[in-house]
């Protein structure tokens, strides 16, 4: 497992604070929040590097258009040692097509119904803290009992860790690889598209916020290059079904040929 946070990811943040005038100190205040929510329960970094780095595959879901049908897919061909996570707004399509993921990784702006429904059918909720979802995790939180993870993107502290990875999306995959994932397949991720309807439609979606949604897609890109580039021990390979510019690293594949290629 890497250390934490992944060596070269504070220069990254401190990129991101910049670019997006991002307040260090509320990300700081909502990483104590979480901490402090996250002091008496029982930490599960060993219990998921256990579960992904046993996994023939890491599956990792995106919210983009072509999810559903991905997703279809994945209910028909998901076989023992495939590991599914979640990036938070994908959580919905993937439950609608009979997948239940194992891992949710969310800063809490999907549908919470959902996320919840996960957890209640036994995965794991990997919740993030910055500084835009503070209310977000005083609502929600009190909700969730066991089998709670945390992240943020400061440095961590207590019980909360810091995988690397900035979105969702890209967050789901740093922490996979983190944890020990020999082969990660994306689907429901193109970066360089369009924003996503799955993501759109949950949101109120003015000029500013397409610009910052557009410019964290941007870095999400660059981030899993800069994965992919650092960790050549992982095999990297998107299923999504659109034709985008892949992270440098990244192999095409269709999800059928790849899960037909795990054992059953």
């Amino acid at each position: 497992m890497m250390p934490e946070p992944p060596p070269g990811w504070l220069d990254w943040y401190q990129r991101i604070l910049r670019d997006f005038s991002f307040s260090p100190e509320r990300d700081e205040e909502a990483a104590e929040m979480l901490s402090s929510f996250m002091s008496d329960k029982r930490c599960l970094r060993e219990e998921l590097a256990s579960r992904l780095s046993r996994a023939r595959c890491v599956v990792v879901a995106g919210a983009y258009d072509t999810l559903g049908e991905e997703a279809r897919i994945l209910a028909e061909n998901l076989y023992k040692g495939v590991a599914v996570v979640s990036a938070d707004t994908a959580t919905t399509p993937l439950l609608e097509a009979g997948v239940t993921p194992d891992i949710v990784v969310t800063d809490l702006d999907g549908r919470f119904e959902d996320i919840y429904e996960c957890w209640r059918r036994g995965a794991v909720i990997v919740v993030h803290a910055h500084g835009d979802n503070i209310e977000r995790l005083r609502q929600h939180l009190p909700r969730l009992g066991e089998r709670v993870e945390a992240t943020c993107q400061c440095s961590p502290r207590g019980h909360i860790h810091n995988f690397g990875g900035f979105t969702d999306g890209d967050r789901a995959v740093f922490m996979a690889a983190a944890l020990g994932a020999r082969k990660i397949i994306t689907i429901g991720m193109c970066l360089t598209c369009r924003i996503g309807r799955f993501s759109a439609e949950l949101k109120a979606s003015s000029p500013h916020w397409l610009r910052m949604k557009r410019m964290k897609l941007d870095y999400a890109h660059r981030l899993l290059s800069w994965l992919a580039e650092t960790r050549r021990d992982i095999e990297f390979v998107d299923a999504t079904q659109a034709e985008w510019q892949l992270p440098q690293g990244f192999e095409k594949k269709p999800l059928k040929e790849v899960l037909s290629t795990i054992e059953r």
